[in-house]
């Protein structure tokens, strides 16, 4: 008879014992199971299954995962768990974001390396509008006309994105969405502060009556000097209203508008100089809409006295004054702004958009030589999707920008752009 060795009984034990406890199913248990109807799904289960969607990429709503370009959302959750106080330090939280704050007041924003003092190739907007001076070429991040329980999301598209959206969209773009009066409909108050004499604070109030809806809002934000502590870097107080009337056929018309007023504001810094601001800024927006159309129509009003303060460095060469050798500056400027969009399904998955924009600039300033305008206008197309459902999505464009007159002021941009390309992306 054959002896079983030590390793052997091992193995022989342990095939045994898997056979012995292995469960076996009581006869009819497994008809039983099988007849059960399928279980409702689980709501907290969906949650985790829906996808952000986006419209900043093609310029209409689409799911995140379809978008032809690198786009990254924050989302309200995300703003409310930061416990930012400003924008800038949101933006922060996305990889390839270059977030540069030279005084307690001034901000530069860009991507990939292209960051600078007065970073002006970052095309910053609030729902479509662009919030970007076009005179002092920057954006006044402590003034942007929202206040941040609004913010529904923010979508940020990284590298070039003129071709649909024009000057000033060179390194990407930011699109800050804010939320529906229904969103919002009650009252919402907040209130922060922090170091540096740092207030955040927002009231809110947003209702509806029948195809009515309006949404009231009010912020005051302020903080210290990083230098001197006893003095203010910034304060600023923010008014907004935002009315829609529902249309039939899934159509809308939005009207709102909107003040901020700053009486001190530190910067911004350039290489020659750090200006003292003390900036008014207005805007006012129309919009109708319908699923594959819309037109737009926006003015973006700039009032601003500064004092140049030369660069130590450089006091004993350089001086900024007018004529009259002042050097307090009064800056008047405004942008009126129209567009209009289609979008056409050409074929399932496949969208021709096309849209014409036109912009008018206006200046005027003691230390420029009289009444300053600029006209520009552009056409954009762009035709984007997928050959099958696992095919990789493509995108193919044409577009045209025009400066139909250039003004003797120091505007953000005065070059066109022509170009026509084929972009595929995963």
């Amino acid at each position: 008879m054959t002896q079983l060795t030590g390793l052997s009984r091992s193995l022989l034990f342990s095939i045994l014992t898997t056979i012995c406890v292995t469960p076996v199913p009581l006869p009819g248990y497994t008809e039983e199971l099988n007849a059960q109807p399928d279980q409702p799904p689980i709501p907290e289960l969906e949650l985790i299954k829906e996808e952000e969607t986006v419209s900043i990429a093609s310029r209409h709503e689409q799911p995140i995962s379809q978008a032809p370009s690198n786009v990254y959302v924050l989302t309200d959750e995300d703003i409310r768990h930061s416990g930012a106080t400003d924008i800038p330090t949101l933006l922060r939280r996305i990889p390839g974001m270059e977030v540069m704050q030279t005084t307690g007041a001034d901000f530069n924003v860009s991507v990939r390396g292209d960051n600078q003092l007065s970073a002006n190739k970052l095309l910053v907007m609030v729902d479509g509008r662009s919030i970007y001076v076009d005179f002092q070429g920057q954006v006044y991040w402590k003034a942007i006309p929202v206040t941040l329980p609004e913010i529904k999301r923010i979508e940020v598209l990284k590298g070039p994105a003129s071709v649909l959206y024009g000057f000033n969209a060179f390194d990407g773009i930011i699109n800050i969405i804010t939320k529906s009066p229904e969103e919002m409909r009650g009252t919402t108050l907040q209130f922060g502060g922090g170091a540096y004499g740092t207030i955040s604070s927002a009231a809110i109030y947003a209702n509806t009556y029948k195809n009515f809806r309006y949404r009231l809002s009010y912020g005051h934000d302020q903080n210290q000097q990083w230098r001197n502590g006893s003095a203010l870097a910034f304060r600023n107080d923010k008014f907004n209203i935002q009315t829609e009337y529902v249309l039939p056929d899934d159509a809308k018309l939005s009207l709102s508008g909107g003040l901020v007023s700053m009486n001190r504001y530190d910067g911004p810094v350039t290489d020659a100089a750090v200006v003292a601001d003390a900036p008014t800024l207005g805007n006012a927006h129309v919009l109708y809409e319908r699923p594959s159309f819309f037109v737009r129509a926006f003015w973006n009003g700039y009032y601003d006295t500064d004092q140049a303060n030369t660069n130590p460095l450089l006091a004993n060469f350089l001086r900024f004054t007018d004529r009259t050798l002042s050097s307090t500056n009064v800056i008047r400027a405004n942008t009126y702004n129209l567009e209009a969009q289609r979008v056409s399904e050409l074929t399932t998955g496949n969208r021709l958009t096309y849209g014409i924009n036109y912009r008018y600039n206006t200046t005027s300033s003691n230390f420029i030589e009289g009444y300053s305008t600029e006209n520009r206008l552009g056409f954009y197309l762009q035709m984007n999707g997928r050959h099958s459902k696992h095919s990789p999505s493509w995108r193919g464009y044409a577009m045209i920008w025009i400066p139909l007159s250039i003004p003797r002021s120091a505007l953000a941009s005065h070059s066109s752009l022509h170009q026509s390309r084929i972009i595929p992306s995963a």
